[in-house]
């Protein structure tokens, strides 16, 4: 006998998004269970940073907010919840979490960390016997003299499979890749297994990470950040955020609650179907490789589409590890110049600060300088702006940016140039007690690993 359909919400797109959505769906009980992604190679590098001042940290914090608020409304009403928000430390997490529910008097609920997707600690042994070449210049790890900070493997759905076979009420994981979070609902749901190598099943797999590739969008799946729908002709301040109704063939109409904000369309979930998506027709995940090149999106109604027709394809034998390096400090300090001829002025001023730099005793690494309003995001790629329409501008600003190894160093190029407010050109303001402080930076290895390097397993708490 078929399954019934099951629905999935999309609570969380990124680390720090909206909790509003998530609980207004809880709040109706819209849903059977609610999937956060918080993931993202810069997330990491800030969990990283947190970690790094208190070894207990390292997950996404605003799980302390949702121990409080979310996970209580969700529990009551019977939806289950399923999220990567572990980071670096999920079992730590899991720690906070079920102190937090337990002191609120919110008993017996089963709180699944998934680890073991770490492996900073063999490194070390890795580097003796894989060359890890970086995935986009080919150099090898081994040759490579900055210090490692982390270190995690992309793992699937298999492990979140066996928490939920088992009755985890909330599943707080490491580097589960994102849509397999939502793929191991549906395993779990509908009984797909995830070693099957017959099309059919696979097709079901790689329907799965459809769903779950736009569920972990969030709102920007129902119309945020969204060019296609331009003009936005709907509010955002109550965006609703997509969810799911699944059926077991792995088709699914995409929805959100009545009465939020944002809109649901054809072309809101086309735009975010090839985001990230380098190739439409070899989609690597750790579970399946899925083929989006037939899927069709069709609108039932207005906030209501059907989605359909991946194809699955074998996994890939490899699994994707980042790797986090220590990659010196960054210090930077806005200034802005007012009207009239307020670009003649940033102009004058970035000749000023290069003189002064050049004239110090000790040259920064690297420095940028970029005047906000003319090439401050695109930079070169962007059709250069009319300089006399520019000096009409009520006003314009500067960034500059020090790259050191030294973290005194930035502090002491921008004090450089601190004779300028007054010395150079005039309509000069800048933010007060901004480039006193260096941020570290990490870089990105990008490399790829046995699956035998990982072993993914539970740790259960209990609250």
């Amino acid at each position: 006998m078929s399954k019934p359909p099951v629905r999935i919400g999309a609570a969380q797109g990124f680390y720090g998004d909206s909790p509003f959505a998530a609980l207004a769906v809880a709040q109706a009980g819209a849903v059977n269970y609610l999937v956060h992604d918080a993931l993202a190679e810069l997330t990491l590098a800030i969990l990283q940073k947190d970690r790094q001042k208190d070894p207990s940290m390292g997950y996404a914090r605003d799980i302390e907010l949702y121990a409080r608020t979310l996970y209580p409304l969700a529990f009551s009403q019977g939806i289950r919840i399923v999220s990567n928000s572990g980071g670096l430390n999920p079992l730590s997490a899991a720690e906070k979490v079920a102190a937090a529910l337990t002191k609120m008097g919110i008993t017996g609920k089963k709180i699944a960390a998934i680890v073991g997707d770490d492996v900073l600690p063999q490194l070390d042994q890795l580097k003796a016997e894989l060359p890890l070449a970086h995935l986009d210049t080919g150099e090898l790890l081994r040759n490579e003299t900055r210090s490692p900070t982390h270190a995690n493997v992309y793992i699937g759905a298999a492990t979140l499979v066996d928490a939920l076979n088992s009755g985890a009420d909330l599943i707080l994981a490491g580097r589960v890749a994102d849509p397999c979070l939502t793929l191991a609902i549906l395993c779990h749901h509908f009984g797909w297994d995830l070693e099957a190598t017959d099309p059919e099943t696979r097709n079901k797999l790689a329907s799965g990470i459809l769903i779950g590739h736009l569920l972990e969008c969030g709102g920007q799946a129902s119309g945020g950040n969204s060019y296609a729908e331009w003009p936005m002709d709907y509010p955002l301040h109550n965006l609703g955020y997509p969810i799911a109704e699944v059926h077991a063939d792995g088709s699914a109409v995409f929805s959100i609650l009545e009465g939020q904000g944002g809109k649901l369309t054809r072309d809101t979930l086309r735009e975010q179907l090839v985001y990230e998506v380098h190739d439409p027709a070899n989609y690597l995940t750790p579970d399946v490789t899925a083929d989006f090149t037939q899927v069709t999106i069709t609108e039932l109604a207005p906030n209501r589409v059907e989605v359909k027709g991946a194809k699955g394809k074998p996994r890939p034998e490899q699994l994707k590890l980042n790797l986090g390096l220590m990659d010196g400090y960054l210090t930077d300090q806005f200034f802005f110049f007012s009207w009239p001829y307020a670009y003649d002025k940033a102009l004058k001023f970035c000749e000023a600060v290069e003189g002064i730099w050049n004239r110090l005793p000790f040259r920064p690494e690297r420095t940028q300088i970029d005047i906000v309003g003319v090439n401050g995001i695109h930079r070169e790629a962007a059709p250069p702006p009319n300089a006399a329409l520019l000096n009409q501008l009520n006003e314009i600003g500067v960034r500059l940016t020090v790259y050191h190894t030294d973290p005194k160093q930035g502090k002491m190029a921008l004090q450089a140039i601190t004779a300028l407010g007054l010395n150079g050109p005039p309509g000069l303001i800048s933010v007060p007690g901004w480039g006193n402080d260096s941020r570290m930076q990490l870089a990105l290895w990008p490399t790829l690993v046995p699956r035998s390097v990982v072993v993914p397993h539970i740790e259960i708490l209990t609250s």
